[in-house]
C-alpha cells in the first residue's frame, strides 16, 4: 500500500484515524477488519496518523490469545509509531501507543512513565483510558482493570465506544468467573444492542455454566433466530438437549 507523505497531523487525518482505531477496537480474528482499519488510516493523507495506525494494527495483531504479545509484532510496532512520532511528537492519541508496546514488551516502568505524563495532559480521555486498560492487564490487577474499563467508558465520545467498554468488562468479569456481575453487564448491554448476535450467546452461555438449562435454551434461541448458522449456538443447543436428555434419564433412574 502506498502511505500518505503529507507531514502534518490534519483533521482530516485524525478523523481518518479515529474511525481505524474503531474498526480495530472490534477486532475478534477476523483479518477482514485489520485490512478495514489500513485503509482508513490510508485515506487520510497525513503521514504521522497514518504511521500510527499501521503501528496500533500491528499491536493488536500481535496479541495471542492468552493475552502476551509476539515481540516480532511489538518490533515492528515501534517502528510505525517512531515514524509518527518524529513528525508530530504531542498528540496523546499517537504516543498512548507507545506505553501499550512497553506493556507488551513486560517494560511496566517505560509504560508507567508515558502513561504518567499523558494523565497529566488529559486525565478523561478514551484513548487514555485504553492504555491504562493494558497496562494493568499486564500486571494482573483485577479492580485497576474494572476502575479503568468504568473510566473508558465514561470518557467515550460516542455511544458504541461507552458500549463496547461495557461490553469488555462483561468479557473480563467472565474470565475472572465473577459470572452474576458479567451477566448484568451483558443485560445492560444488550438493552442499547439487542441485534448483538455475540452478546446474546455470551448470556446463554453464563446461564449454562450456572446450570440453568431452561434460560441458557430460551436465550440460545434467540441467539440462532438473529444467526441460524452461528456455529458457537448450534453447538450450545446440541449440548442443551443431551444434558436435558440425561436429567430425563436420571430422573427415571431415581424416581
Amino acid at each position: 500500500m502506498e502511505w500518505p507523505q503529507l507531514p502534518e497531523a490534519t483533521e482530516q487525518g485524525r478523523q481518518a484515524y479515529m474511525v481505524g482505531l474503531e474498526r480495530l477496537d472490534e477486532y475478534d480474528g477476523d483479518v477482514k477488519l485489520l485490512s478495514s482499519a489500513l485503509r482508513a488510516f490510508q485515506s487520510g493523507n497525513s503521514k504521522p496518523y497514518a504511521c500510527a495506525g499501521v503501528a496500533y494494527t500491528l499491536l493488536v495483531a500481535a496479541q495471542e490469545s492468552d493475552g502476551s504479545y509476539a515481540p516480532a509484532g511489538l518490533a515492528e510496532s515501534m517502528k510505525w509509531l517512531e515514524q509518527a512520532q518524529e513528525v508530530a511528537p504531542d498528540i496523546l492519541e499517537i504516543n498512548v501507543i507507545e506505553a501499550m508496546i512497553y506493556a507488551g514488551y513486560g517494560r511496566d516502568e517505560d509504560a508507567r512513565l508515558v502513561l504518567d505524563y499523558l494523565q497529566e495532559a488529559d486525565p478523561y480521555n478514551y484513548q487514555l483510558s485504553k492504555g491504562e486498560i493494558a497496562y494493568w492487564k499486564q500486571q494482573g490487577d483485577a479492580e485497576q482493570i474494572i476502575h479503568w474499563f468504568n473510566a473508558a467508558a465514561k470518557a467515550a465520545d460516542n455511544v458504541p465506544q461507552r458500549l463496547r467498554m461495557r461490553a469488555r468488562l462483561g468479557d473480563f468479569y467472565f474470565e475472572q468467573h465473577r459470572l452474576d456481575e458479567a451477566l448484568a453487564i451483558y443485560k445492560e448491554a444488550i438493552h442499547f444492542d439487542n441485534q448483538n448476535v455475540r452478546l446474546w450467546h455470551k448470556i446463554s452461555v453464563i446461564y449454562w455454566q450456572q446450570d440453568n438449562l431452561d434460560e441458557a435454551e430460551k436465550v440460545n434461541q434467540q441467539t440462532l433466530r438473529l444467526q441460524a448458522d452461528f456455529a458457537p449456538a448450534v453447538k450450545l443447543h446440541e449440548a442443551i438437549k443431551v444434558r436435558k436428555q440425561e436429567g430425563h434419564r436420571t430422573g427415571r433412574l431415581f424416581g
